[in-house]
This record gives structure tokens, C-alpha cells and sequence, in this order.
């Protein structure tokens, strides 16, 4: 596929590089040379420097035969001038625009259609953020945790401590502690090396551990890899910006919220405004004399989410040091990937969740969701199986049957509503949605085209 990338920052270099290993032919617009340089010295694409809503720079990109664009820089409307311009001179036939105005995102159904500004997707980072943090918060002692099959299954990500009572046991034991609940144990990482998953394994304290199961038994598999840990109360969000604000409006409601504003009195009474039951104040002290004064020993969550990954990794440190009983830090610049810390229980990255949405829409099987995991290293993807017996190399195979590259396992299957999480004897058929799990992302294409209807279909 010919793809057109405006942005050379993070997430259009970081895009750009998979897109790449994937075998797309990639060309990417960025003003800032020296972006496109280092990039171009990374792998075998296409450099264009400009400004990518400029006519006669889209033209030198080679628009008019494009596939897909997809207009991820830091500029909102800068996106959306760009897929203004490729449609309306290039025609390029899907478009895709991140945006971070929550204007823009509120009135997205009326504004990005046919019949008005023709944007195919458009992809909110902060938004995907927020809505992965709560979902972390209701699940306590969860690292990682998604939904599908419409929120009937969920895969979540943990990390094993003694207590649990599989914990030290082989998997093989399992049924002495859940008789029955179904659940898919689908990787298990040890200092950052996957095991290979058997009855005979067995987990110890401080792997890293993923399983499939229904959501409504979630925390009863929780409970054999730790402790399980009361409900989340009282929480601090640090960082009074786009995401700082949708977090504190999502919670507010089911928890006591504070939020500390570092961007100055004005947005300090704009956010007290807005949020209806969150106490809101000023960062005009040091952050050690506002967590004494705000009880931060009694913080059930402490949320680092501003603009500043630096001030997001000291304030967690600090948070923890003074009592907090989990927190968790943004981090935005890829050389805080993986840091490593007993104060930042949880790393969080609007890059990989907006990584995770894009190649959703790219990827050329009929993917409904993709998500990263472990810093983009796994992925876990929800995939549509479509033709029959003579065009699809897995319809009409039980699942058992099927070869799969290493460390990749299809660990649920939804059919017609239904969900099956033991699903090994089923026969896949035309329609049916498959959750597979991908220890190393790098088979990735080995995976597209095993799924992947023939010619014929």
C-alpha cells in the first residue's frame, strides 16, 4: 500500500517504521529537516520536506497515486487542512487525522463525513488515554486492560506477587481454584523474556502475566496472581491540560478527585469551572508542601499526566515516597520507555494507544481493534475471518489445528454475540471474530496473511 505520513514527530516516526517493516511503501512530509533525516537513516522510505497542506508538497510526495494519508502532527488544524487539500486535488481514497481539541472531538460525527470535511478516522490520543486510565482505576491492581467482543471479554495484564494463589504453581492447578470460569493464560514475561506457556509452567512473583477471560470474572483470576486490592477512593491527577480534564470529568462522579494545575491561575478557575465535583488548585507551592497539605499518604491513585514527562516521573517518585498507594506517570518521550522504578507502578503512552488506533485502520486484514503491549513489543488484535473452505487457509479448521507462528495464540472466539474463551475444538467459520494474542509483533505479517481471505474470495 502507498501510504502518505504528515508528521516526523514520535508517533509519525514510530508509525512510519512499522508501516515500513510491514512492506507498505511509505513516504513522510515533515518542515523540520533534520527529523526527516535521522528517519530516513532508519529505514527505506520516502523524505519530503515542507509543509504537508501545501498543494505542490502533497504533489512531490506523489498524492495523486496514494492509498491512505494519515495526518498525525501536533497541529489540529494543520490535520485537517491536509486531508482538506488531498481529497479535494488528490482524491486519496482514506484519510486519517489525530486530533486533540476536544471541540473538534465533540462534534466529530457532524463535522468529519462526506458531506462535510472527509476524514475517514479520526484518532483522539488524550481521549484514548483517559478512557484506559478509568478502566485501569475500576480494576485495581490491574497494569493493562482491555475489552472486546462488546465488552464481554477482557484481556488484562498483571503483575503476578506472592499471595495469589497460582502464584509459585504450576498452570496446571488451575482448576483447583476456579472450577468454573474459563480462562485463556496467553503470556507470560519474565524479565522481559516471554515463557513458553504449558500446564507444566509455572508463575512466580514479579512475572508479567496476560489472560483472557469473561469481564465479569476478571477479578477472580486477578485474585490467584495477587492479593486483590480494595476499590480505588481518593484520587490526584497532576496536570490540569487536555488530559488532566477528561479524566477528572470521567471520575468524578464515582471518586473523590483532586487536580493539580501547573498551567496558571486562569486555567486553574477555567478547570474549577467546568469540573462540578473535582477540587481543583494551583500548583503556586512546591509539590512536597501540596502533598503534605492534600494527605497524599491517604492518595489511593496518583496520576501524573501533564505535558512534561520529566515533571511527570519526579512527581510520581515523590508521590510514592511520601505515601501514595499506586501511581502512574505519562510519558511521551520514547527514552522513558520501559523506565524502570518501584515508585511509577504504571507507564502510560499516548503514542502507543494512538499507535494501537492507526494501525487498527491500516492494517490490511479486517481488524476491528489492535492494541500495543509491553511498550509496543506484543499486540493483542480482534480480527474478522471472512471467506470459506477453498479461499481461507483457517475456515473450517479448529482452532487446535491451526499453525501459528511462536508466542501467538487465538485465545477467544466471538460468534453471532456469543463469546467462547474455550475455543480450541471450534471449527472457525465465515464471520466469526477471533482475539488473537502476539508475544512478538514482528509476525505480524506471517499473521495477515494467514487470515487474510485468497484472490478468489
Amino acid at each position: 500500500m502507498k501510504i502518505i505520513i504528515s508528521g516526523a514527530g514520535s508517533v509519525g516516526s514510530a508509525l512510519a517504521k512499522i508501516l515500513v517493516e510491514e512492506a507498505h511503501e511509505v513516504t513522510v512530509i515533515d518542515h523540520r529537516k533534520n527529523l526527516l533525516t535521522d528517519l530516513a537513516n532508519q529505514c527505506d522510505l520516502r523524505i519530503v520536506e515542507g509543509y504537508s497542506c501545501y498543494p505542490e508538497v502533497l504533489e512531490e510526495a506523489s498524492a495523486s497515486d496514494t492509498e491512505l494519508l494519515v495526518a498525525v502532527t501536533a497541529d489540529d488544524e494543520k490535520n485537517i487542512l491536509t486531508c482538506q487539500v488531498a481529497d479535494a486535488l488528490y482524491k486519496i481514497p482514506t484519510k486519517i487525522a489525530r486530533l486533540k481539541s476536544e471541540s473538534y472531538i465533540f462534534e466529530r460525527d457532524r463535522l468529519f463525513n462526506s458531506n462535510a470535511i472527509k476524514i475517514n478516522e479520526v484518532v483522539a490520543p488524550e481521549r484514548l488515554v483517559s478512557e484506559r486510565i478509568s478502566k485501569i482505576i475500576e480494576y485495581p491492581g490491574a497494569k493493562t486492560f482491555f475489552e472486546f467482543g462488546d465488552m464481554h471479554i477482557s484481556l488484562v495484564g498483571v503483575t503476578a506477587f506472592y499471595g495469589g494463589p497460582l502464584v509459585g504453581n504450576p498452570l496446571s492447578t488451575l482448576s483447583q481454584h476456579l472450577e468454573f470460569v474459563d480462562v485463556n493464560f496467553v503470556g507470560i514475561f519474565r524479565n522481559n523474556k516471554p515463557i513458553i506457556i504449558s500446564q507444566n509452567a509455572i508463575i512466580e512473583a514479579g512475572d508479567e502475566v496476560y489472560f483472557v477471560t469473561a469481564t465479569n470474572h476478571v477479578r477472580e483470576v486477578m485474585g490467584l496472581l495477587q492479593k486483590l486490592e480494595n476499590p480505588y477512593r481518593k484520587i490526584m491527577i497532576y496536570g490540569g491540560g487536555t488530559i488532566g480534564y477528561s479524566l477528572a470529568k470521567l471520575l468524578e462522579n464515582k471518586y473523590q478527585v483532586k487536580l493539580i494545575d501547573q498551567l496558571g491561575s486562569t486555567n486553574t478557575s477555567s478547570l474549577a469551572n467546568k469540573l462540578k465535583k473535582t477540587l481543583v488548585f494551583s500548583e503556586n507551592n512546591s509539590l512536597h508542601e501540596i502533598f503534605e497539605k492534600e494527605e497524599i499518604n491517604k492518595c489511593d491513585f496518583f496520576l501524573a499526566v501533564s505535558s512534561n514527562d520529566e515533571n511527570n516521573i519526579i512527581s510520581s517518585m515523590l508521590a510514592k515516597n511520601m505515601g501514595a498507594r499506586k501511581c502512574a506517570a505519562l510519558i511521551q518521550q520514547k527514552e522513558y520507555f520501559g523506565i524502570s522504578d518501584d515508585s511509577i507502578d504504571i507507564t502510560l503512552s499516548p503514542q502507543l494507544s494512538t499507535l494501537s488506533a492507526l494501525l487498527t485502520f491500516i492494517r490490511h486484514a479486517d481488524i476491528k481493534e489492535v492494541h500495543s503491549l509491553r511498550l509496543g513489543l506484543s499486540e493483542v488484535m480482534e480480527i474478522i475471518i471472512h471467506g470459506n473452505k477453498k479461499t481461507s487457509q483457517i475456515i473450517g479448521r479448529k482452532i487446535k489445528d491451526i499453525t501459528l507462528p511462536q508466542g501467538s495464540l487465538i485465545c477467544a472466539l466471538m460468534r453471532e454475540g456469543i463469546s467462547y474463551i474455550d475455543c480450541d475444538d471450534i471449527e472457525i467459520a465465515n464471520n466469526d471474530i477471533i482475539l488473537l494474542f502476539l508475544a512478538d509483533k514482528s509476525h505480524i505479517r506471517e499473521i495477515e496473511k494467514l487470515v487474510q481471505p485468497g484472490a478468489l474470495f
